[in-house]
């Protein structure tokens, strides 16, 4: 798990890494940087019956290129810009793209970012790059936890953080509308889209970061809301109004003597503005490292609670190690258990209980 000011996702990183620098007499330089992780695995499934074979095994990749670059003002107020491409086709081939502003006053974020909730949030250790029992990189058999509030994803935001004091700080975001972001269907040469999903989104989050002596310990805590509009509006004919949305997390980490554990807890409520369509997740992790090493073991687990029908579960096991064979690259490799209650596969989701082997190289730059 990558480090970070705000939290524990390097999309938070001070954007000065990798990234050009300019005095106030010229214009911002941009650098580049970001990683590229590949891998293989193998899979061993326990499908229902009728389930049609699949491929057993799959070599597969997951990476950003960033574009950063900022420059520090004569009145000492510094202002940026982070730019992500895709490694690999996808619906937003462009990811992340957002500008900020960073000064004594704090951190002011404008664009395509993740909320503050969500990168101010601590949660259960991974073992290794790529793989994770919460929010990971891949999901190899189409199944994916995280107590990460993630309602809004990547939409168009501004997010303001306060200065750390005495190992606090609080971020909130405002979310005009948490369905579209501009460049994937919402042109910035078009009137704004009509209410339909989630619109008027907030979040807020605050963590506590801090050493005594040898122990590190990090707690976060984050909230989102959003009013949910169904049904299919037109110019003359209105939606319906849903019930909101709401999550909220919590996270813990604590480091001493090479070893980390932490823990995350989520929930996601009237999911779609329906009362009472609800999910959970909790997760916890141990992983142990000394010098180019490190080995450990994830655990989560995600609770679906319907409005009408029955509670389902899906469980994820991560066990495994990677060593770092020099600046920016490591190798891994363990095995992850994926197990749930579906009675039917799809052609992208598999029922029952899958064990996936993996090895990889994870590059950053």
């Amino acid at each position: 798990m990558k480090k970070a000011i705000l939290g524990t996702t390097a999309l938070v990183a001070v954007s000065a890494m990798a990234a050009g620098t300019a005095s106030a007499s010229d214009k911002i330089k941009l650098g580049v940087g970001g990683y590229m992780q590949s891998t293989y695995f193998y899979q061993s499934a326990d499908e229902p019956s009728g389930t049609s074979d699949r491929t057993p095994d799959r070599m597969t990749q997951e990476g950003e290129i960033h574009f950063k670059g900022e420059t520090t003002l004569d009145n000492g107020i510094k202002f940026g810009v982070n730019v992500q491409l895709e490694a690999y086709t996808a619906t937003d081939q462009i990811d992340e793209t957002y500008i900020y502003i960073d000064g004594s006053f704090g951190r002011i974020v404008a664009g395509s970012e993740d909320s503050a909730a969500y990168l101010m949030h601590y949660t259960s250790p991974s073992p290794v790059p790529m793989f994770g029992a919460d929010s990971p990189n891949i999901y190899p058999t189409g199944q994916v936890n995280t107590s990460r509030p993630d309602m809004f994803a990547d939409k168009d935001k501004i997010t303001y953080f306060t200065p750390r004091f005495a190992g606090f700080q609080l971020g909130v975001s405002y979310v005009p509308d948490g369905d579209n972001e501009t460049g994937s269907g919402n042109s910035p040469y078009q009137a704004p889209y009509l209410e339909n999903g989630i619109d008027r989104g907030w979040a807020a989050a605050a963590n506590y970061v801090n050493k005594f002596g040898g122990v590190d310990v990090a707690l976060s805590a984050g909230y989102e809301s959003a009013n949910v509009t169904t049904g299919t509006p037109t110019v003359a004919t209105p939606g319906t109004s849903g019930e909101d949305y709401y999550e909220y997390a919590f996270g813990a980490q604590v480091g001493v003597a090479g070893f980390t554990i932490g823990a995350g807890y989520g929930t996601d409520n009237n999911i779609g503005g329906v009362k009472d369509n609800d999910s959970k997740v909790w997760s916890a992790g141990l992983t142990y490292g000394m010098g180019p090493w490190s080995v450990g073991a994830q655990y989560s687990k995600k609770t679906f609670d319907p409005a009408v029908g029955s509670n389902t579960d899906q469980t994820i096991w991560v066990i495994g190690g990677q060593y770092t064979l020099g600046p920016g690259v490591t190798a891994f490799g363990g095995v992850e258990i994926d197990d749930n209650d579906l009675t039917a596969s799809t052609a992208t989701r598999m029922a029952g209980k899958t064990n996936t082997f993996f090895v990889g190289t994870s590059l950053s730059f």
